[in-house]
């Protein structure tokens, strides 16, 4: 076990730039493909419920229940990003009402980890959509990620394979 902080220290050494939506959809990819999300799906457009909106990558695993992810991209939170969780929050009901198995999830910088456990109006809208179910991971250029579904988990020690 690794305290939160120290592991994103890591992730986060020696990187001063942020990364681009670009890359974070290819990490993003790489996070599916390595997490046996085998079917994937670029641009897709969710249009049932309130608002109609553009998925960049959706993942989804078959099984004997089908598990889809869509995703929102972030390359970089930062204090001012409040207006960002009303337009998550929405989407976020939206799939669940209105798609069965589906789930949204925040992909973002690593970078942008300090922000949203600091920044109280961040840290208090992303624990609010969490707890409804929504998922965030973080990526670095480095094919590093972290992956959380409970707020809490983001300041508690994170297990490291040895």
């Amino acid at each position: 076990m690794i305290a939160a902080r120290t592991y994103f220290a890591r992730m986060n050494e020696g990187r001063s730039v942020w990364m681009t939506e670009a890359q974070l959809i290819k990490g993003c990819k790489d996070f599916f493909i390595s997490n046996d999300y085998d079917q994937l799906e670029e641009n897709k457009v969710f249009d049932q419920g309130e608002r109609i909106f553009n998925s960049l990558l959706v993942g989804s695993k078959a099984g004997d229940i089908q598990e889809t992810i869509a995703t929102y991209f972030r390359p970089k939170i930062d204090r001012h990003d409040t207006g960002l969780l009303g337009l998550l929050e929405s989407m976020l009901f939206d799939l669940l009402d209105n798609y069965e198995n589906t789930n949204m999830m925040l992909v973002t910088d690593s970078l942008s980890y300090m922000p949203t456990i600091k920044v109280e109006e961040l840290s208090v809208a992303l624990e609010n959509l969490m707890d409804e179910g929504m998922f965030l991971l973080f990526l670095n250029e480095r094919s590093g990620y972290a992956l959380f579904e409970e707020f809490q988990k983001l300041t508690m020690p994170i297990p490291v394979p040895d």
